[in-house]
């Protein structure tokens, strides 16, 4: 008897215990289950767009002329950008150039930014604000570095590109639908600081308080079913 009375005072309070992260599991599960994972990554908002570089237009400045100008680069790539070719040199520091002029773009100021988050933006509505992020960058850009311009767009989607003002690269979308599943990871495996780390300490302890919960239930169902058993054998 004092076994089936552990089980129930460790089952109570297990459950007592867990009863609120369970709901915050199923919850989340449910929202990751219902919202496809393509809108959660925000494809719909960015336009299916195919750079082309034509060689003959992009190499007016030979390579040879950026290694001697730029001695520090230790990888020189041609790209394009709003379907401009740009060389993007990675050396000390990252500078963009013009191919066709070698003219410096980096960094990209406010209104380039603005153009390039625009080529890239699916949608009809305005921008609603743009800010060059420098410090205390939010949760959502995650480790991602700064500096960083943030466009926002006036849509129902609350959308949000950033742009590299170094490369002047699309570097990621969030928008609502987004930011709601970032919420509803960060309860489900119970990271909240970084909200990216599975492995960690509070998931473990509630893992084996689930456990335990799961394991005490089995027993005290066994007991039960044998107690009923044995009652009725001795009518």
């Amino acid at each position: 008897m004092k076994a089936i009375k552990l089980s129930r005072k460790i089952h109570k309070w297990a459950a007592l215990v867990l009863g609120i992260q369970l709901f915050l599991w199923a919850l989340s599960g449910f929202y990751m289950v219902v919202v496809h994972i393509d809108i959660i990554h925000g494809d719909m908002l960015v336009r299916d767009v195919k750079q082309d570089i034509r060689f003959d237009e992009a190499l007016q400045v030979p390579l040879d002329q950026l290694a001697s100008l730029h001695p520090d680069a230790r990888r020189i790539t041609l790209k394009a950008m709003m379907d401009r070719p740009v060389y993007l040199i990675e050396g000390d520091s990252t500078r963009l150039l013009g191919a066709r002029d070698g003219r410096q773009l980096s960094p990209i100021d406010e209104r380039t930014a603005t153009e390039i988050a625009s080529y890239h933006y699916a949608g009809e509505a305005g921008i609603r604000r743009v800010q060059l992020l420098e410090s205390d960058p939010p949760t959502e850009l995650q480790a991602r570095s700064l500096p960083l311009w943030r466009v926002d767009f006036d849509d129902r989607w609350n959308s949000t590109f950033y742009i590299d003002p170094d490369t002047g690269g699309f570097t990621t979308r969030r928008h609502t639908l987004w930011r709601v599943f970032d919420f509803l990871w960060m309860l489900h495996i119970m990271d909240y600081d970084t909200r990216d780390e599975i492995n960690n300490s509070v998931l473990r302890v509630f893992s084996v308080l689930g456990l335990t919960l799961g394991l005490s239930g089995v027993w005290l169902l066994f007991y039960s079913f044998r107690r009923k058993k044995t009652q009725g054998a001795v009518l």
